[in-house]
This record gives structure tokens, sequence and C-alpha cells, in this order.
């Protein structure tokens, strides 16, 4: 009984999500998101709800959003699959040449790079750490990690787990159809390198189940039928309301979440008897999700 309640709690902390009723939440710490930018990716092992982020990101969230209804990744599958490190889905199962280097689709489709925003108007910067490892400093905007240069002159999104981003070949400007998952350690070093438009923010269960490709040969599989097919990806609000999942998703601009960061600062709970450095990934704090 014990191993399954903790099976159970692990599935939670990476789903971070929980179903509640609708009574029972504080509405003002979260925020209902636009489901013109919610994307139902669907597996043979279930859902994945991902929110696209056209502020940063808006010709990369145009670009998948036709695709998404033109039906372009039905039927697709997660050729290159790297444990620990991204799960990568499209139109291409070639090999590549061994490096971490991502891959053209088709150039008719060649996006440019939308690294970062030199200014991102009147949405809030909620700080996080200042300096760090990868940048002036970071923090969070409506959900998403982000990272500041000095004098806050870029803003751009960081590579924390669950975040999408468009693969891409060696040269910067050619990304195309196929995305990424990040399903490992935050890979930070691609921050800037390659384009994220969105983060899964409910799934991440159904994520880790995506099977994993050849560790020899860089993740791709040697036989595209070992890959995990998508059955299906909608964005929600071509959907009736009725089949829409009405979910809320935690604000990171309140004076509660600055208090959680606090908390998770100096962890403050008696467990640590011996205190860490007071250091705080932006990767590591979590981003609740409600499905009511």
């Amino acid at each position: 009984m014990m191993v399954i309640k903790l099976n159970k709690l692990i599935i939670l902390l990476l789903c971070l999500c929980f179903s509640v009723n609708a009574a029972e939440v504080n509405k003002s710490l979260y925020r209902t998101p636009n489901t013109d930018n919610l994307l139902y990716l669907e597996l043979n092992t279930g859902l994945i709800i991902i929110e696209l982020n056209p502020l940063f990101a808006p010709k990369h969230v145009a670009q998948i959003k036709k695709l998404v209804r033109a039906n372009f990744y039905h039927g697709l599958s997660f050729y290159r699959v790297i444990d620990g490190f991204v799960a990568q889905a499209g139109t291409s199962i070639d090999e590549d040449d061994g490096s971490e280097n991502f891959k053209i689709s088709d150039k008719s489709l060649q996006l440019k790079l939308e690294p970062w925003l030199s200014s991102i108007g009147n949405k809030t910067f909620t700080l996080v750490q200042s300096p760090d490892l990868f940048a002036s400093q970071t923090g969070f905007i409506e959900g998403f990690g982000a990272a500041q240069s000095s004098g806050s002159l870029q803003t751009w999104l960081t590579h924390c787990p669950g975040v999408v981003g468009m693969s891409r070949n060696k040269e910067p400007n050619t990304a195309t159809t196929d995305f990424y998952i990040v399903i490992g350690q935050a890979p930070r070093y691609l921050d800037r390198i390659t384009t994220i438009f969105g983060r899964v923010i409910l799934g991440m269960d159904i994520v880790q189940k995506i099977n994993r490709g050849d560790k020899n040969n860089n993740g791709v599989f040697d036989y595209a039928n070992n890959a995990t097919v998508i059955k299906s990806m909608v964005i929600a609000s071509d959907l009736p309301i009725n089949k829409q999942y009405r979910v809320l998703i935690e604000r990171t601009d309140t004076v509660a979440f600055k208090k959680k960061l606090h908390t998770r600062l100096v962890r403050p709970d008696n467990f640590f008897y011996r205190k860490p450095p007071q250091v705080l990934d932006v990767c590591q704090v979590p981003i609740m999700t409600i499905l009511l």
C-alpha cells in the first residue's frame, strides 16, 4: 500500500496538476489561460497539455497553430529521444551527425530565431535569483521561467524541464516543423540558441513515458515503429466548450507566490537540520496547474 501511495505521489509531482472542486480554489492566486494558446497533444499513453507563448515566440506559435490545424503532426512520432535531455518529434527519421545539433525538416517553412525580447511591456517579472549562473537574473513571467540581461535589456525563456522548443539545424534560422520537449535536467546552455514557444502544464508523467531512442545513435530510433506516435494535436479553442479541459495556472505575480519563493530559498522546515545554501534555481520552482 505504501508503494502505491508513493507512486501516486510521484506522478502527482511530475504532473504538477491537481484535480479539485472549483469552490475550494482561491482563484485570485490562479489565472485562466487563453484556450487559443492551449495545445492538446494526445499520445497512446495519455494527454499532454501545452501552453503556447506568443509573447516571446509569436512567429513560432503562429506556425505551430497553422501546422496543427492542418493535421500536420497526426501520425508523426518522437523520433529522437535522449534520456535526461529532450524528446524530439516531427518528420525526420534520418541519421544525424552524432552531435546535439537539430535537424531541418522543410526549408520552405524556415523561421528566424526568436531568442529574446527587448521589452516585456506591462508583464510582471517576478525575481527568483540574481545573479544566475547563465544570466544577470532569473524570474517568472506568467508561469514561464525567464532570464534577463544586465539592465533588463533582453529577456528570454529558460530551458527548464517541460519547456517546448523548435528544433533546428546548425544554422540559427532553420527551425521549421520539428519540436522538442525537455524531459531531463535543465539544459540552460540552449537558452537563446533555440526558440522556446511553450511549456507543458499538464501531463509530464505522460511525457516521461515517451519511448527512448538508441543511446548509441544520439537518441535516434533505428526503426521508426519503435518510436512513440502522435495520435492527435489540436488547439483547445477549436473544440466545443464541452470538449475543453478547464484548467487554472498558478499566478507568479502575487504576494503568495513571492512567499513561496522565499520559503524554497531559506528551507525553514525542520527536515533541513543543516541548511543548504540560499540558492534558488528558476527551474526548480514548480508552477501548479489545477484541473477543475
